[in-house]
């Protein structure tokens, strides 16, 4: 026979049963372990990269070592974990400063200066101050090595530009010696190079040749080049300056060749060429007012004169050149270097030769023939 299921009276929900003592510790410790891991992997990665980075640049790989020390720099060197593993990324800062220093080193080695020149500013710009002072160091072999290579192959203005580039990175002066003795080199080197094309062009060899002996006169090859070459550049240069109508730095080339090298047979030349007759040339008309020329009149021009009376001179004493007007009134003459020359012509109505003056005793017909340059006048009768 079956039993009626027992009645249980209603009453109030039972308690859900807690978790122990022990469960209520697990959480925290998982966190707790976790926050540890997280820092600890972080440096065993970053000192991973960074002894990577150091082996890469050891064996020479130096892009390799760039991009393994700037990923512990980006990883290690974040605000979040530099705390912890700063450390770490201060020693990838340094490696990069040093990799970047001996690639720059590798390549002036190489003869790839540009490329040179990009990794040693890159040192430097990074601002660890022993490192920036070693990429100095380093620019300044840099461009010594890279203007000798420059003036070797003949490309003398960008050599000496790269030479001079040497002083702005070498402040102790380690190099200065050895930078002047390349710039003299270069700017022989220049002068000699103008003197060779075709044809000599004399005027810029005489540039390099003059700042080669100003700025390093006790070089070997200014020395050199006083004892030859430069007088007969001087004289060279003279006459392509008479060439190109330069004729005030034509004679002042020839007077330099003078008086700085008299002993030298260039000397002699550049004297005679400075006295050497000069071509006059001019035209006689009635007066500024009236430029109708006149024809078939003698002129002639004294070297020595003297005002003797109001209107009248004495031109005896000194050499008269003498000449006669064409048709169209113009005359020609060759005449010695001077100044102060005294222009007459021949006035048929008075039988002599007549000037005309500006006041009682300053007559207007002058002129001046300047050595090297030909000249030319206007002389009007009235």
């Amino acid at each position: 026979m079956s039993q009626a299921a027992q009645y249980t009276p209603a009453g109030p929900d039972q308690p859900v049963k807690r978790p122990g003592k022990t469960r209520l510790f697990l959480v925290p410790v998982g966190i707790v372990v976790l926050l540890l891991a997280i820092p600890g992997g972080l440096y065993l990665f970053s000192q991973n990269q960074l002894s990577e980075a150091q082996a890469s640049e050891s064996r020479g790989a130096y892009s390799q070592a760039l991009n393994q020390f700037a990923t512990v720099e980006s990883v290690a060197g974040n605000p979040a974990s530099r705390i912890l593993v700063g450390d770490l990324a201060d020693r990838a800062q340094t490696g990069t400063a040093e990799t970047h220093f001996l690639w720059g080193v590798q390549l002036t080695k190489e003869g790839k200066f540009a490329d040179s020149e990009a990794q040693l500013r890159a040192a430097i710009k990074i601002g660890l101050a022993d490192w920036a002072t070693r990429a100095n160091a380093g620019l300044a072999d840099l461009f010594a090595a890279w203007g000798q290579s420059l003036v070797a192959n003949k490309q003398f203005q960008a050599g000496i530009d790269k030479y001079r580039m040497v002083a702005a990175v070498d402040p102790t002066g380690n190099l200065t010696a050895s930078t002047n003795a390349g710039l003299a080199g270069a700017y022989a080197g220049f002068a000699q190079w103008y003197t060779q094309q075709q044809p000599a062009d004399y005027p810029n060899a005489l540039t390099w040749y003059e700042n080669l002996v100003k700025e390093f006169p006790d070089s070997p090859e200014a020395k050199l080049a006083q004892a030859s070459a430069l007088p007969q550049t001087l004289y060279n240069a003279g006459l392509a300056f008479v060439q190109q109508m330069r004729f005030q730095q034509a004679r002042d080339a020839m007077t330099e060749l003078v008086t700085n090298y008299p002993s030298s047979t260039w000397a002699a030349q550049a004297n005679t060429a400075l006295h050497a007759n000069q071509l006059l040339t001019g035209e006689l008309i009635i007066s500024d007012q009236n430029p109708t020329p006149v024809a078939n009149r003698l002129v002639r021009i004294a070297t020595h004169w003297k005002i003797v009376k109001a209107h009248t001179y004495d031109d005896s004493g000194g050499t008269i050149y003498s000449t006669s007007t064409d048709a169209k009134g113009n005359f020609k003459v060759m005449m010695p270097p001077g100044q102060n020359y005294l222009i007459t012509w021949w006035d048929p109505t008075r039988s002599t030769f007549v000037t005309t003056f500006l006041s009682d005793n300053v007559p207007v017909n002058q002129i001046t023939i300047n050595a090297l340059e030909p000249a030319h006048t206007t002389v009007a009768t009235s």
